[in-house]
């Protein structure tokens, strides 16, 4: 496969990249999955991996979370070596979204499943969640939507509006009585992506934001993750978030950032997986 390219925008304030890639390849019995990346994410920005079904964007996700060993190249998360160090590279990458990992149980209500994730973030002895620390934590996610709505109540006619931030409201009481199986895709995609961040972690991956089928909920999940990426950025600019996210078309994004504009004006970096073409039968690899 050709080597894959990628073009940073101009306007990125850190310097410090958040992922560093140097000939970062991945081969299976099949051939190649992906191979020869060279990337760098800037700290605070957010990575769009674009490619076509196939093209080996989940694989890469998980080897950059520290889920899945590549076959050669160099990789850093900071100050950790990937290959060397996935266990603490796995407690700070957090992932969002990747089908069949992070899927939401229908039967858990959203206070359920904040409680089980809570529980798993703190020490060992203390293997429970309690009331007020649960209502704590819905309330912290609360209030994200809350100043996600004043944030859009600030646009110009015509961009977001306060029924779109209501839309994406997963949270319909204090107590986050409600069931997951009540939940729209779009609410889905809010509680796993705020479930990664209840750890505050440096990077988080999301995979195929496509599987929202409708356009506009693209277009909501982009925002989403730009407005609560520079809410972060504003309570503690010494710890901003990066993200990246795999999708086929990222025009969602475009749509969203222009709706926003400068109040959540995002460094984007772009990356271009080629398709994955499977090895003919009695090719050496």
């Amino acid at each position: 496969m050709e080597s894959t390219k990628d073009t940073l925008a101009e306007d990125a304030d850190i310097d410090a990249p958040a992922v560093s890639l140097r000939g970062w390849s991945l081969s299976g019995k099949q051939g190649d999955v992906f191979t020869d990346v060279d990337l760098e994410v800037p700290t605070g920005a957010v990575a769009v991996v674009r490619g076509p079904a196939g093209s080996g964007k989940t694989s890469f996700l998980l080897s950059l979370a520290g889920r899945m060993k590549v076959s050669a190249g160099e990789g850093r998360l900071g100050d950790l070596d990937i290959r060397k160090q996935t266990r603490k590279v796995r407690g700070q990458v957090a992932v969002g979204h990747i089908g069949g990992l992070t899927d939401l149980e229908d039967d858990f209500t959203v206070a359920q499943h904040v409680a089980e994730r809570q529980i798993m973030l703190q020490p060992w002895y203390k293997p429970w969640a309690s009331k007020s620390t649960l209502r704590e934590v819905i309330g912290l996610f609360r209030d994200a939507f809350t100043t996600a709505t004043e944030l859009i109540d600030d646009l110009p006619p015509g961009t977001f509006s306060k029924q779109d931030a209501q839309r994406a409201d997963f949270l319909i009481d204090d107590n986050g009585e409600v069931f997951v199986s009540e939940l729209s895709e779009l609410q889905k995609f809010f509680l796993e992506f705020g479930l990664a961040s209840l750890s505050r972690p440096p990077v988080v991956v999301i995979d195929n934001i496509d599987y929202l089928r409708e356009s506009a909920d693209r277009a909501r999940a982009w925002a989403g993750i730009l407005i609560y990426q520079q809410m972060r950025r504003s309570r503690d600019p010494e710890d901003p978030l990066t993200v990246i996210v795999s999708c086929e078309d990222s025009s969602e994004l475009d749509i969203a950032t222009s709706s926003l504009g400068s109040r959540a004006e995002p460094s984007v970096l772009e990356l271009e997986l080629p398709p994955h073409l499977p090895a003919q039968r009695g090719s050496k690899h």
